[in-house]
């Protein structure tokens, strides 16, 4: 009788636990990454835009900005400056500023940016440009990168990869700009 109950005893016990177990295992697995960049200040900084003059990011304060690492040899960044573009010419009146970082060869950057017709600043920054995208939370260089800067300065969003429109859309609605 002893035997029957430990018996019983272990097999509601190997049940139960597999079942907890299973559980945990259906459960979504959530995965967050944190950038430390986000929350902190922007850092400063300074490139020549394709007309060759220093544009320093001061030059913008007080304004929502969108910083964007890009190339013209990454094709995701090519998908999604056309968009960049839409929302320059739709939200900049209010405030709203995209710059890009085009971390290339200055006249590739040039001829790409006169066929597409780019209504917003692009700074070439060729090789330092990975190092820039370091100091603003892009830890392993990736394209395109995205830096989403409050009109007080603070890093608010990163994104890594394509930014769709949508997406930009909604951000800028979450800090202020009427769509």
């Amino acid at each position: 009788m002893k035997n029957i109950i430990l018996f019983i005893t272990a097999v509601v016990v190997a049940g139960s636990s597999g079942y907890a177990l299973q559980k945990s295992f259906n459960q979504p697995q959530v995965k967050t990454q944190v950038n430390a960049a986000l929350g902190q200040q922007r850092p400063e900084f300074a490139a020549l835009d394709l007309n060759g003059d220093m544009r320093n990011i001061k030059e913008w304060e007080g304004k929502l900005i969108l910083l964007n690492f890009w190339a013209t040899w990454c094709p995701p960044c090519k998908k999604e400056i056309p968009h960049f573009i839409e929302l320059q010419r739709e939200y900049g009146d209010q405030g709203f500023q995209i710059i890009g970082i085009a971390i290339d060869d200055e006249d590739a950057v040039r001829d790409y940016v006169e066929e597409v017709g780019m209504n917003y600043p692009s700074l070439v920054v060729q090789d330092e440009g990975v190092l820039l995208a370091k100091r603003y939370g892009n830890g392993i260089g990736a394209l395109p990168y995205s830096v989403l800067i409050n009109r007080d300065g603070e890093i608010s969003y990163t994104i890594m990869g394509e930014l769709s429109k949508i997406r930009a859309e909604e951000l800028l609605a979450e800090r202020g700009i009427q769509l």
